[in-house]
């Protein structure tokens, strides 16, 4: 009876943009929002949406280094932005449920999500208003200056009253207290010239006069400033126009000169803001104009270009022109300090936009100076405190070391305690030492941490006039370190108070402000965090509506917009979770996409934003939803270029190794692929082992990698794996917080564990572990979240299987109650119904097995038919409801393997209880077979997940024989058999209709059939090792992707052929019409199905399909026949197997001529007896006749079947009346039968020897087997060419198999038990594989002489695959081959070959080889060696493997 599947669930990560917003550590933080700074990778469930940024101040009538919105040194609240790409509150992807279904007790495993939040990003932003430094003109002069009033002119534009005549370049000279200074003026029209630099100025009781000058004339017009009028302007208020005009030096000239510019007084350099880094010399006393000073002259220059342009060359010079500043300073000046801490914002500036941590070690070093050289008692040094704390607060973001975060803490409490009471910018203090411990929080999960954070920020609320500007920010600030906490409690009042900060913070936002966008955003976010807790799809709305406000309120081209767009990439990908509708995944994507593509390529942030890690776990779980292995392959892809792209030591670098383990884990649920598990397993150890101890994402990933054993232990069953996985659940459940909102789904992951082991070892306690853990689990979780259906299904299996241990009704109750509610709260199409349909139907089963007689329905599950006299009524509705639960299962979108099984049980349960419909059942099982072997596979993937599934094909036409549909058995025996064969040979198909049609769609099907061929035929990498490298698993995956596709877009020209006129049947599965229709007409196909309930033979002649039932034979006689044949007789022989050498054998083996004798009484004579089939004295006369063998009779001697030795009479064996052939299917004879219409004789021919192959044993009559037929050429038309030791290479092989029609191989050949496709014919530098075989497309093959061992011997776990080298020359083109069952003598090996190619001569002449007479020349070389070895098993063993393939 079928068994009932559990689904694990992983917690899969994603980096959401963060809000950005308010400054972490104040100001700029607003925007922080819009840079969509991620919070690192989102990791768990937690996310936050802070826009914290960080403050860095400046010193008091210091000019502040502004830059732009990525990551930079700002100073006020307004215009910052979140320093790195750490913070960002988003929503997380945090836990995705991965279905996937697990033989007996799979529990659904929660795994956590991968995203890590990250800390809030500092914004080095907001001078704290009053906290500057008072540079004295006395350190130059002598006298203070402390009071005078300064300014500068900015934007100054001249404008003549007519065209000016000159076309050199003007200049403004200055002069002032005897100083001279120029200024170069750009023509901008002709009458208007702009001035480059500003011109400062200083109410020192001196005036100042302005002289235009030209070079070719002189001067041209002057102005003269009064100190009077000095002093005005310099009392102004800030961006106060001034117009001035100029009198002319000439009295002749009548032309006016206006000059228009703009007055920054000394009010803007006096009131901390500190928006504007250009006039740092207005505070340096004249006459001190130095080396140093143009210096920084020339700094402040490239400052404002780097502003405008974000050009990093910019930002390089800025740093070096204030580097040459501090080293030519003189000594005792004490300007240092201030430049020091202007130098270090620069170096931060350039960190934030290159990632480079040499920057932030170098602004530590200029900000510790600062520190260090500002007296204890100055006004400046809380500003300087604050900058250093910022500069460890970004290098903790980037490298994750604690002790950077706590240094950060130290300096922004030394800020605090530093500033007065009641001081204009205590608010920031309190604001940046609150977000220092948000971030250390978010490494630690440390609650007493965030609580802090809360209690600094609402102390920079409180302390802010309600008027202040700065307040919608810390309002925003404050949202999010509640929206934190709320992420690590999941307390509902926490997320409420958030939105309402948030909501606060958005309403006091002006309308056209700058930060209104990043307000949108986090307010989206909070709303999306109480979605995840409340499940109110009111919340998700609006969390879209604000987050897409966040997107169109932001200039196209902005730095936040990737984040923008990030964040409702996200929200829609919450609300697809809830609601399923595939609209809002695709929607996701797009602005996941929209993302990526927006944010510059090699940008710092990119992979730490996690927009790389959002895109993929939005393809994830598309993927998920729909199954299509596109999506999941571009999912690996993504969290491939995040690891890629994020350095060595990265503190996001664990989020994104286990956002990438997580992918592959997904996919090895869909592909069964050993490799995607074993590198699950090996990203999420790296994600463990890279986090610190005491990281808050630690459980998460302890989780993640506990669920990829779990994975691994499904499909290799290592119970070591089920032990490793106990522990690391164990570990993630310890080292999660006491009421974490995560901690249910870790209980939940350790119950799977617990079920999993209870299921190796029997032992109750662990499924009464296991049921305790998810009773617990549903218990905390709300109603309608998108895990409840996993969760029911998991209790359900283990009720299930406690009640298969104890046979407690209540627990098969109980198993029916949770299943059905798992089924009814799973979304209609979603994937993860087939599970659910499975567990349900095994569970309805397993209660009818019980009320009923448990001896008979098992009885009738195994023997179909036979089973029709079970008379038990008991709870029949059961039965019925576990078929449609599985019928359900089967027809709903999902994992094929998954929906195959469904389909398997629904169609066996069918056969016995619902005769009307178990030919649909059947029909629809078998359809899912190519899908489970979908071409978007390899060859090798595809053979392994086939599988098991040998007897679905048997159980179907066994069925339709039962039934009298002796053509749909036809049918299915064609369609469910060689499936690999078929799929290869269709990619080769001529279509030379099609291209008379449609020319250019022809094209287009060659060329992407080609590539898929390719694809499909790659050798399999080996299982990676912890020595491979992530590029080699990128190149894999770019194959594995591309295959994929090519695969996709095979199907959809498939389509678009079958839409064409006379073109619907193009490559379609065969009908049983057309495969009779094409039949050879000299003897029929024998056709085998071996099965438990019955063995029956189809006889396949033109237009009639005859079932003959073989009622004296029975599929355990011929599995006894087979054991016989290879393990008593076989297996006896003192000689390695794969070896052609001489035999001896032992002196009483099991005897042969039984095995041939029970073929031929059983299965053989009764075949021949319907048919009619007389002895034939004179063997010319006997019809051909193909067998087409399955399960064990594939690997017995048909052909051979007889009475030999004393008991033998005339017509007592098969070759009396027929000569032998064999097919894999009859499509393939076909196939054979039309290519030899049009063949001629072959005059071309390879012979082939290695009689000492390297490494192997000596075949010396490999040599005079090639010898003698090289010699027996001569003299007849046929060109043959001998390669023999060295020169039989690979290449040189498949060189000349593609320029001769006939190829003889004279050497070893291996069957490999373990890898069928890499079986092969040994040559001299190696051996040349089926698979290598496989991919050769020969011009004109016609026949290859396998004279080596086990070239037809095949795969016993793959009988209905025939994976063997003579099916591999058939794929290769070859009409026809001859090859061995076993391995075969060398001695004989020369004495059959000189037969088979004498006999072929003679009957053609010495004109050339035809191989349409292939089989009788091997019929003809047969019977001469056995004549020549008499009777008895030592002749059976040489002649009998002989066989011949094709037509």
């Amino acid at each position: 009876m079928a068994t009932s599947e559990y689904t694990d669930e992983v917690e899969i990560a994603a980096s959401v943009a963060h809000s950005q917003g308010q400054p972490a550590l104040e100001s700029a933080t607003e925007n922080a929002a819009q840079q969509g700074a991620p919070i690192p990778v989102l990791e768990t469930s937690d996310t936050t949406t802070s826009s914290s940024s960080v403050n860095v101040s400046f010193p008091k009538n210091m000019p502040s280094v502004v830059q732009g919105t990525e990551g930079t040194v700002m100073t006020s609240e307004h215009n910052s932005t979140p320093a790195t790409p750490l913070e960002s509150s988003a929503v997380s992807i945090s836990e995705v449920d991965l279905p996937y279904e697990l033989p007996r007790h799979s529990n659904v495993s929660i795994s956590e999500d991968t995203a890590s939040h990250q800390p809030t990003p500092p914004e080095i932003t907001e001078e704290p208003q009053g906290i500057a430094t008072t540079i004295s003109s006395a350190v130059f002069t002598g006298t203070s200056e402390q009071s005078s009033p300064k300014g500068l002119l900015k934007d100054i534009f001249l404008e003549y009253s007519s065209p000016h005549h000159f076309n050199d370049a003007l200049t403004l000279a200055v002069m002032r207290s005897g100083n001279f200074e120029t200024l170069r003026l750009t023509k901008i029209s002709p009458t208007k010239w702009k001035a480059v630099e500003t011109i400062d100025f200083h109410h020192d009781g001196d005036g100042m006069m302005l002289i235009v000058h030209s070079k070719d004339g002189g001067d041209e017009a002057f102005l003269a400033f009064t100190a009077d009028e000095i002093y005005t302007m310099a009392c102004a208020e800030e961006d106060t126009p001034a117009e001035h005009v100029f009198a002319s030096v000439k009295e002749d000239n009548p032309m006016s000169v206006k000059m228009t510019s703009t007055v920054a007084s000394s009010s803007t350099f006096g009131s901390g803001a500190m928006d504007d880094a250009r006039g740092l010399d207005a505070l340096l006393p004249l006459g001190a104009m130095s080396d140093w000073r143009c210096a920084i002259s020339s700094a402040q220059a490239f400052e404002r270009r780097f502003e405008e342009t974000g050009n990093i060359d910019d930002i390089t010079q800025v740093i070096s022109h204030y580097e040459s500043a501090v080293s030519s300073v003189p000594p005792g000046l004490d300007i240092l300090p201030t430049i020091s801490n202007i130098l270090g914002n620069s170096y931060l500036s350039r960190f934030k936009r290159t990632g480079d941590l040499e920057d932030n070690d170098r602004a530590i070093s200029y900000h510790q100076s600062a520190v260090e050289s500002t007296p204890s008692s100055h006004v400046d040094l809380p500003s300087c405190f604050n900058n250093l704390g910022c500069s460890y607060l970004l290098r903790f973001q980037r490298t994750g070391d604690l002790e950077d975060n706590d240094r950060a803490i130290s300096y922004h409490q030394s800020a605090v305690e530093s500033t007065p009471s009641g001081h204009a910018d205590l608010p920031t203090c309190f604001n940046n030492l609150g977000t220092s411990y948000m971030c250390r929080f978010e490494h630690t999960g440390d609650l007493q941490d965030i609580d802090r954070a809360i209690s600094h920020r609402q102390s920079a609320v409180e302390s802010t006039p309600s008027s202040h500007a700065n307040l919608p920010g810390r309002f925003d600030n404050l949202g999010t370190s509640y929206m934190r906490r709320f992420g690590h409690t999941g307390d509902l009042q926490d997320i409420e108070h958030a939105i309402s900060h948030h909501q606060s913070a958005l309403e006091s936002t002006p309308s056209s402000h700058a930060d209104l966008p990043g307000r949108f955003n986090n307010l989206g976010t909070s709303y999306a965090h109480r979605f995840e807790c409340t499940g109110d799809l009111q919340d998700i709305d609006h969390a879209i509506s604000h987050h897409q406000s966040a997107v169109k309120s932001t200039p196209s081209g902005h730095a936040d917009l990737p984040g923008q767009f990030s964040n409702l990439g996200t929200s829609y990908m919450r609300r697809f979770e809830r609601t399923g509708d595939l609209q809002d995944i695709d929607h996701a994507i797009s602005h996941h996409e929209s993302a990526v593509k927006s944010t510059p390529s090699g940008h710092a942030n990119l992979p730490a934003r996690g927009w790389f890690t959002n895109l993929g776990s939005s393809y994830l779980l598309r993927f998920q939803r729909t199954s299509d292995l596109q999506d999941i392959d571009r999912a690996i892809s993504y969290h491939q270029s995040a690891v890629e792209s994020t350095p060595s030591g990265h503190a996001d670098l664990p989020t994104c190794f286990n956002n990438l383990g997580t992918s592959y884990m997904c996919r090895f649920e869909h592909t069964g692929d050993l490799q995607d598990i074993e590198r699950a397993i090996s990203h999420n150890q790296s994600a463990v082992e890279s986090t610190p101890s005491g990281h808050a994402g630690l459980p998460g990933r302890f989780n993640n990698l506990g669920t990829s054993y779990i994975c691994r232990f499904e499909h290799t069953g290592d119970f070591q794996d089920i032990d490793r996985a106990i522990s690391h659940h164990q570990s993630a459940v310890e080292s999660t917080p006491s009421g974490h909102a995560n901690l249910p789904r870790r209980f939940n992951n350790l119950g799977n564990s617990y079920a999993r082991r209870f299921e190796c070892t029997g032992d109750l306690q662990d499924i009464d572990r296991a049921i305790s853990h998810y009773q617990s689990t549903i218990k905390s979780i709300p109603s309608g979240h998108a895990n409840l259906p996993r969760l029911f299904s998991n209790l359900g299996a283990s009720y299930m299987r406690r009640f298969e241990c104890t046979g407690d009704l209540q627990d098969i109750d109980r198993a029916i109650s949770h299943n059905q509610s798992a089924v009814e709260s799973t979304p209609s199409g979603h994937a993860g119904l087939p599970p659910c349909f499975n567990n349900l139907g095994t569970s309805y089963a397993h209660r009818f097995e019980r009320t009923g007689d448990l001896q008979d329905i098992d009885r009738a599950i195994s023997h179909y038919q036979s089973a029709l006299r079970f008379q038990g009524t008991h709870n029949f509705s059961d039965v019925q409801n576990s078929i449609a639960s599985y019928r359900r299962g089967a027809e709903a979108n999902g994992t094929p393997s998954v929906r195959l099984k469904s389909a398997k049980r629904a169609a066996m349960l069918s056969s016995v209880h619902d005769d009307s419909r178990c030919l649909i059942d059947f029909a629809l099982a078998i359809s899912l077979l190519s899908e489970v072997a979908g071409m978007e596979q390899t060859i090798h993937r595809r053979h392994a997940n086939l599988h098991g599934h040998s007897d679905l094909v048997g159980s179907a036409v066994a069925t339709a024989l039962h039934c009298n549909k002796a053509d749909l058995a036809l049918e299915w025996l064609e369609q469910g058999r060689c499936l690999v064969w078929n799929q290869l040979n269709q990619l080769r198909t001529p279509i030379d209709n099609l291209r008379v049609r449609n020319p250019s769609l022809a094209d287009r099907f060659i060329k992407v059939a080609s590539a898929l061929e390719s694809y499909g035929t790659r050798s399999a990498p080996s299982i990676p090792s912890s020595h491979a490298t992530l590029s080699e698993d990128v190149r894999l995956q770019d194959d594995t992707r591309n295959h994929t596709l090519r695969a996709t877009e095979y199907r959809q020209l498939l389509k678009e052929i079958r839409d064409l006129p006379d073109f619907h049947d193009f490559l379609q599965l065969p009908k049983a019409a057309d495969l009779l229709s094409s039949l050879p007409s000299d003897g029929p196909v024998i056709i085998f199905n071996i099965h438990n309930t019955r063995c029956d033979a189809l006889v396949v002649i033109p237009g009639i399909a005859l079932h003959i039932p073989l009622e004296n034979f029975s599929l355990v006689q011929a599995e006894q026949l087979q054991k016989t044949l290879q393990s008593d007789l076989l297996d006896h022989r003192d000689v390695e197997d794969g070896d052609r050498a001489v035999r001896r054998y032992f002196r009483n083996p099991p005897s042969m001529s039984f095995v041939l004798k029970e073929l031929w009484s059983k299965v053989v004579q009764p075949i021949l007896e319907v048919l009619g089939y007389s002895y034939h004295s004179d063997p010319s006369d006997r019809r051909r006749i193909w067998w087409c063998p399955t399960g064990p009779l594939a690997f017995l001697p048909l052909h051979a079947a007889g009475i030999y030795g004393s008991e033998y009479q005339p017509g007592s064996c098969v070759s009396d009346f027929v000569v032998s052939s064999y097919t894999p299917t009859v499509r393939s004879l076909n196939d054979k039968f039309l290519a030899s219409s049009t063949s001629s004789r072959s005059t071309s021919l390879v012979l082939i020897s290695q009689p000492h192959t390297p490494g192997l044993r000596s075949i010396p009559s490999t040599r005079t087997e090639t010898h003698a037929l090289e010699a027996l050429m001569k003299g007849t038309a046929v060109d043959a060419l001998l390669l023999e030791d060295s020169e039989a290479t690979r290449e040189k092989v498949k060189a000349e198999i593609k320029s001769r029609s006939w190829v003889h191989f004279a050497c070893h050949g291996v069957q490999d038990v373990h890898q069928p496709l890499e079986s092969g014919l040994c040559l001299h530098d190696g051996r040349l594989e089926l698979l290598e075989i496989m991919k050769q497309q020969i011009p004109n093959p016609d026949l290859a002489f396998l004279s080596a061992c086990q070239t037809s011997k095949g795969d016993l776990k793959l009988s209905e695959e025939v994976v063997h080298l003579a099916a591999g020359m058939l794929a290769a083109g070859y009409r026809g081959v001859v090859g061995t069952m076993w391995s075969i003598s060398d001695m004989h090996g020369p004495e059959f070959a000189k037969e088979f190619y004498q006999y072929l001569l003679k009957e053609n002449g010495s004109e050339g080889l035809d191989s349409t007479w292939a089989a009788y020349a091997l019929d003809y070389a047969t019977r001469k060696v056995r004549e020549s070895l008499g009777e008895g098993d030592t002749s059976f063993m040489t002649w009998v493997p002989y066989v011949h393939f094709g037509y």
